[in-house]
């Protein structure tokens, strides 16, 4: 499978950026693997920036289209494990993961997705989002090769 993160915003903080360069490395190692950042929205009102950030993400995403949101669905990395194996079998070979920016995605970009995905019952910063959605993707590919990283 290959993977393209769409994050709105830059990582502002070093351990962030550490974090998350850590696991991209680890995981291109197993998988074709890309961020791509869009820039934070200018406008005030916070529908307008949602829809124009919602806009910029769409054009960037490509193949299967992820929304990471807190209304979506959650799952296990076993269980996130096997529906990319599905999405294989089916003939998908590109996910794209869309993560918002500091007020999350508006309801447009909802309505485009393939699938909806809750990293947590908590309400996590979006730079800490794009950490947990990568190493997550490690040990989604780690599963699916046998390695012995995830240990139920």
């Amino acid at each position: 499978m290959r993977y393209r993160i769409l994050a709105v915003g830059q990582l502002k903080r070093g351990f962030y950026a550490e974090g998350c360069s850590f696991y991209l490395d680890r995981l291109q190692r197993m998988a074709p693997a890309e961020v791509i950042e869009i820039k934070d929205g200018k406008d005030r009102d916070s529908d307008k920036r949602n829809a124009a950030e919602s806009n910029s993400l769409l054009q960037q995403a490509d193949g299967k289209v992820v929304v990471l949101d807190e209304r979506g669905k959650s799952f296990g990395s076993e269980e996130l494990a096997a529906i990319v194996s599905d999405w294989e079998t089916e003939g998908v070979s590109r996910v794209s993961l869309l993560i918002g920016g500091a007020n999350g995605h508006g309801p447009q970009l909802r309505e485009h997705a393939g699938a909806i995905w809750r990293l947590s019952d908590l309400t996590l910063p979006h730079e800490l989002a794009r950490l947990v959605l990568l190493e997550q993707l490690y040990r989604i590919e780690t599963i699916r090769s046998g390695h012995p990283y995830h240990r139920a």
